[in-house]
């Protein structure tokens, strides 16, 4: 496509934003096609052969997506006028130039080898990961939190041992970009125009290294929907920083309130929804596509029959050439409906987090139940690891089976005679007394009682709510399956996870942002999972919103019946 073309193909607002030489705020509902007025925005700058054009984005693959679009619009030759990228490679682009080096950046491992060591000598019985959160929440700040706080001296502690060992995080670097373009050691870049994606997304240290290009001279564009606010546990601004950029600089306020994407009756509900919302932008979305979608709202008994009937719906529009996605609130809502896709074969993909079935308590609850069919000592050996039995205990059992490969029935007192400390005896004695009563119902065809035998054993060993997770999703898709131990587990490992235009994409709500389907299920809307206690109702609705405007057609919105329906249905008038 040419770049007359694209411009052809803009409706009046998006022209606006094109043709506007001044700073500018871009409001964009979602499906308004902003990365195409941006594209073609920069390519028109740089149609002007002395022109420079600043690209700025959140994810690496999106700077990628846009910087190709811009240069298929304005052709090679402006490559070299063009700087697009994240926040993070900006910044450091501009610290390996003012050092004439490259900053050497701490791994993930290196960083949590620091906190959790910083962890045991402050003596917290902090989790590793918030202790990370709180650290980079300190981060976006230019100033140094107080000494006086447990987050201030872990901060301190952190970067310490940062220096000491000659290393940045990524979140030092947009703080020295900042700190060092305020001082004049850094200089901005060099452009004549600066266009800043998701800008609602920005935190302090990004909003502030986005003004001072601004203030260099840059004529900047950001392009923003405090409507899609739903990072703020990251410190993203939303509307504060909006407001700031608006009025330091007297920007213009462009709304682009045309969605491309969905049908008209998926935006009315998600529009009731979001007006709910006060302190806001605001802005109509109008449905280019008009008429001709579709809303479901279905209660079901449990959530189990919930996430049924979400891959069952989802599964027609695959089988019928379209995409599809379940999303949840949060990632281990989406367990059971992975539990059923795996029972029914159906290609799924699980976009948000690792799947629980790849955990090594799922491996085990497989190792359990073939040494249940097999009779054998095949992976005894990590069984009895799960349940706390030592290397020692463990080499004096494996001596005791050698010589038959079968486990040995052998009373607690033989056990402790042949060198079993007094706890490993009792828990082996207890799993062999068990595998016993595990084979005679297995060769009698008793698999549902063995399965639920073997799956309270694995609950009662496991030492974190992950491992519970993984042991009930486990036992619920071999649970509904049928045949020999062998034959389900064979089905359970089946690699019918991955990414696919005929998978089923199980995403949650945050990380559906910026994505869109044909059809969507939306599960799980009820109160205290959506809006959810840990966060504010109006970042909820946001959060609610985002989700409600990622589904092309149709758009299934379901709940289970037993708990209380989201207020969010309320307001959109299905419940």
């Amino acid at each position: 496509m040419s770049l007359a073309e694209a411009l052809a193909k803009l409706n009046p607002s998006q022209r606006e934003v094109v043709e506007c030489r001044e700073h500018c705020v871009a409001v964009a509902v979602p499906g308004a096609g902003k990365t195409a007025t941006i594209a073609a925005k920069a390519a028109l700058l740089l149609s002007d052969p002395i022109k420079t054009v600043g690209a700025v984005t959140f994810s690496k693959d999106a700077a990628i997506e846009l910087r190709d679009r811009i240069l298929a619009l304005a052709g090679p030759s402006a490559k070299k006028r063009l700087i697009a990228g994240t926040f993070h490679s900006l910044a450091y682009k501009q610290l390996s130039f003012a050092a004439n080096k490259r900053p050497d950046i701490a791994t993930e491992g290196e960083r949590a080898a620091i906190v959790l060591q910083l962890l045991q000598e402050m003596a917290l019985e902090w989790k590793l990961e918030d202790a990370v959160s709180a650290i980079e929440r300190c981060k976006t700040q230019l100033s140094n939190p107080s000494a006086d706080t447990v987050e201030g001296r872990l901060y301190a502690g952190y970067q310490q041992a940062l220096e000491r060992n000659g290393r940045l995080d990524f979140q030092d670097l947009m703080r020295h970009a900042v700190l060092g373009m305020r001082d004049g050691t850094i200089k901005p870049f060099a452009v004549d125009a600066l266009l800043v994606d998701e800008f609602q997304d920005s935190d302090h240290l990004q909003t502030e290294w986005t003004s001072i290009h601004a203030r260099a001279g840059a004529a900047t564009v950001v392009v923003a929907d405090d409507d899609q606010t739903i990072f703020c546990f990251r410190s993203a601004l939303g509307k504060t920083g909006i407001d700031a950029f608006v009025r330091e600089f007297e920007a213009r306020q462009i709304v682009l309130g045309i969605n491309y994407r969905s049908h008209s009756e998926i935006l009315s509900v998600a529009g009731k929804v979001i007006r709910n919302n006060r302190d806001r932008i605001v802005k109509e979305l109008t449905a280019f596509k008009g008429p001709g979608g579709e809303v479901r709202f279905l209660r079901h008994d449990d959530e189990y029959k919930e996430a049924v009937a979400a891959v069952e719906a989802m599964a027609t529009g695959i089988r019928a050439g379209e995409s599809a996605a379940i999303l949840a609130r949060t990632n281990r809502i989406l367990d059971p409906v992975e539990a059923v896709c795996r029972s029914q074969g159906v290609k799924y993909h699980r976009a948000a987090g690792r799947s629980i079935l790849d955990r090594p308590e799922s491996a085990l609850f497989g190792n359990l139940l073939e040494l249940v069919e097999h009779a054998g000592t095949a992976g005894l050996d990590s069984v009895l690891g799960f349940a706390g039995i030592g290397m020692v205990d463990l080499q004096v059992i494996q001596g005791i089976n050698a010589p038959s490969m079968i486990p040995l029935r052998l009373t607690k007192k033989e056990l402790l005679s042949a060198g079993l400390g007094e706890d490993a005896a009792i828990k082996y004695f207890d799993l062999n007394k068990r595998l016993t009563e595990w084979r005679s119902l297995c060769a009698r065809t008793f698999h549902a009682l063995v399965l639920d035998g073997v799956h309270e054993w694995m609950l009662k060993w496991a030492s974190s709510d992950q491992g519970k997770r993984s042991i009930n999703t486990t036992y619920d898709v071999l649970s509904r399956l049928h045949g020999q131990f062998s034959d389900r587990l064979d089905f359970l490992r089946r690699k019918n996870n991955e990414a696919a235009a005929d998978a089923i994409v199980l995403t949650t709500f945050h990380s559906s942002k910026g994505l869109e389907w044909d059809r969507t299920a939306l599960i799980r809307l009820e109160e205290s999972v959506i809006p959810d206690d840990g966060s504010t109702e109006t970042e909820e609705r946001r959060l609610f919103y985002v989700a409600a405007t990622r589904a092309r057609r149709i758009m299934i919105l379901s709940t289970a019946r037993k708990n209380p329906t989201s207020r969010f249905l309320i307001e959109a008038g299905l419940a």
